[in-house]
């Protein structure tokens, strides 16, 4: 019988995915660009911090999950059975409200994965691919290996890149295989620390985290520096590869395994629409609209009631997904998931077969 979800490791979707929205009201609704106001621009730079420590705390909870886990198929299955019929809905809703969609809005609609529609799905997709070498390679290592290798990654990847002229960025892929790595030892070994102590230290971090970005945008407003000259600070200091963000990532991460296991079907509930919520506000021509057409972000810049509008915005936004991933789990995700399944089973039986007669012991025994 399959243990109860704990929502309280489930309920870090959440908040992740809120993470990102916020970010995306910032990135993405061109208030930054728009804003003349210096005490907008440092809130801009508080909410717009989170969104990167959004994906890596989505990454590091979906690898505690995965390691360990030997199927891949099922997994792939459970986003292909979200990711094509979200995309191809948007596209028949585009054409029907009038947009304009061209050619390659169609081909990446079609085929999103692909065609690489949304970033961090293509590279999600190929990381849940290689996870089970990622294991098999941590398998191998001592528990002082795995140590080495991971603390090397953090002072290469994410401490360097906060030098200037220094380039050891990873591509997105590479990242996210980093943060698998991460993420598996984490479940394989003890952390020491109780529950209060990371609790505080996940605090700590996460205030941290908005408050370097924020002070260097303000010291830069009070030198005359224009708003729209220093969303550079965030990307910079709170991207996914920051140790601001991987800090406060994995901080929040320990402190919900080390917590008291909570039971909450509301929690587990809203946290299963997570993924669904950035299929829907960050598909491409979803984003054409949202946040200049229906948020109306620019007319908020500069105001005093910005802050507010923001925080309201980014709330509505991932409950307005959420519900419109509600309806559609039962039915359209459901019907398509009887599909993904289907393949799934063909391909894994074919591979199987391949497998049994490759090997003469196991075809003769």
């Amino acid at each position: 019988m399959p243990s109860a979800r704990n929502a309280r490791i489930e309920a870090l979707r959440i908040v992740a995915m809120l993470g990102i929205v916020g970010h995306h009201y910032v990135v993405h609704g061109g208030v930054q660009d728009h804003t003349q106001s210096g005490s907008s621009a440092v809130f801009l730079a508080a909410l717009g911090s989170y969104g990167k420590w959004g994906v890596d705390l989505f990454v590091l909870v979906s690898a505690y999950f995965f390691d360990r886990r030997p199927a891949r198929g099922k997994s792939l299955s459970s986003v292909y059975s979200q990711v094509l019929p979200a995309s191809w809905l948007i596209l028949i809703a585009a054409a029907a409200a009038g947009m304009t969609v061209s050619g390659a809005d169609i081909r990446e609609a079609l085929f999103p994965v692909l065609f690489d529609e949304y970033w961090f799905v293509t590279t999600f997709v190929i990381l849940v691919l290689i996870a089970p070498y990622l294991s098999l390679l941590l398998d191998h290592l001592t528990v002082r290996q795995q140590q080495r290798l991971l603390l090397a990654g953090f002072i290469l990847w994410s401490v360097l890149t906060l030098l200037d002229r220094v380039n050891n960025d990873l591509s997105d892929l590479a990242w996210f295989a980093y943060l698998y790595l991460l993420g598996a030892y984490i479940r394989r070994h003890p952390i020491q620390g109780d529950a209060r102590a990371w609790a505080i230290t996940a605090s700590a971090a996460l205030v941290l985290l908005a408050a370097v970005p924020t002070l260097l945008v303000g010291v830069g407003v009070a030198r005359g520096a224009t708003p729209g000259d220093l969303g550079w600070l965030m990307d910079t200091y709170a991207s996914d590869e920051s140790p601001f963000s991987l800090a406060a990532a994995v901080a929040v991460l320990v402190w919900a395994i080390k917590a008291r296991p909570w039971n909450s079907r509301v929690v587990n509930y809203w946290a299963a629409a997570a993924f669904g919520v950035y299929l829907i506000h960050d598909n491409p021509l979803v984003r054409r609209v949202l946040w200049s057409d229906i948020v109306d972000t620019t007319s908020a810049a500069g105001q005093w009631w910005l802050p507010l509008h923001a925080v309201i915005a980014t709330v509505a936004v991932y409950v307005a997904c959420s519900v419109i991933i509600f309806a559609l789990q039962p039915t359209v995700f459901r019907a398509m998931h009887v599909v993904t399944e289907a393949v799934r089973t063909r391909v894994e039986a074919r591979l199987t077969r391949g497998a049994d007669t490759s090997d003469p012991q196991r075809s003769t025994s």
